[in-house]
């Protein structure tokens, strides 16, 4: 793989560890001090480039942008990397507090961010809107959805959990959100919270759009689904943020993140 000059001017002549940990669809190639993300150019690749510039200008413990440029078609990213483990690693999940201390860190850094000129929305109305193109166009993929969301016991097919989630809105509030608030997502020293990453999907929606998904993030990685940790316990989260568990809003921001 070449290089543009302009990752190299940063890099140099060292070579990158190909990482497929994540489900983005990108290329993503790890340095001692830089991760580079290579896809096809595309809109949401233009949003990430634009919300990690955007949130590098409030000082969010997330990558930074050190080049970036688009090139027959193909977007490269080259952002500075995020040091510590996941949170899903073994040693983390193996300490609770330390676990859950990181989970409630990041949600209030992201909701104390001042969201008056955050370029994007990701409130419900935004998500329907697109959830629906996707739908009609075809280009809807089912398969990582939980078990039971469609079929026998769930719904009928997507248009009619799209039609559910447009007569069921809840209440919104406006805060800074990442958009896929999971454990992979999220780093430790071992001793705090260190950083975020994959904040493609970032911009503003309600709390529970993160509570949502760090808490089915929280049991997939505790109750054999990923792992199996005893001492995890996903309702331990809200008490953790500070938040009271909200059912309704629970249900229907996992019902939401389904279309995606």
């Amino acid at each position: 793989m070449t290089l543009p000059a302009e990752i190299t001017a940063v890099v140099g002549t060292q070579n990158g560890d190909s990482n497929t940990t994540g489900m983005s669809g990108a290329a993503v190639f790890e340095y001692p001090d830089h991760v580079l993300k290579v896809r096809p150019a595309s809109p949401a690749a233009a949003r990430e480039f634009t919300i990690l510039s955007w949130l590098q200008s409030k000082g969010l413990p997330a990558p930074k942008v050190a080049a970036h440029t688009v090139q027959d078609g193909t977007d490269w990213l080259l952002m500075t990397r995020i040091r510590g483990k996941m949170l899903c690693d073994p040693s983390v999940m193996n300490n609770p507090t330390l676990l859950l201390d990181c989970l409630a860190e990041g949600l209030q850094t992201l909701w104390a961010t001042d969201i008056s000129d955050c370029p994007f929305e990701r409130t419900w109305m935004v998500e329907l809107d697109q959830a629906e193109r996707a739908i009609r166009a075809g280009t809807y993929d089912p398969s990582n959805c939980e078990p039971d969301t469609f079929g026998p016991g769930g719904f009928e097919s997507p248009m009619a959990l799209l039609d559910w989630l447009r007569k069921n809105t809840p209440p919104e509030q406006r805060v800074l959100s990442h958009g896929d608030y999971c454990l992979p997502n999220l780093f430790t020293d071992g001793r705090r919270f260190t950083g975020m990453i994959d904040l493609g999907d970032c911009g503003i929606a309600d709390p529970w759009r993160d509570l949502s998904l760090g808490w089915r993030s929280l049991k997939h990685n505790s109750d054999g689904h990923y792992g199996k940790y005893y001492a995890v316990d996903p309702e331990d989260l809200f008490r953790a943020a500070g938040v009271e568990k909200d059912e309704e809003r629970l249900r229907y921001y996992l019902l939401l993140d389904e279309l995606f």
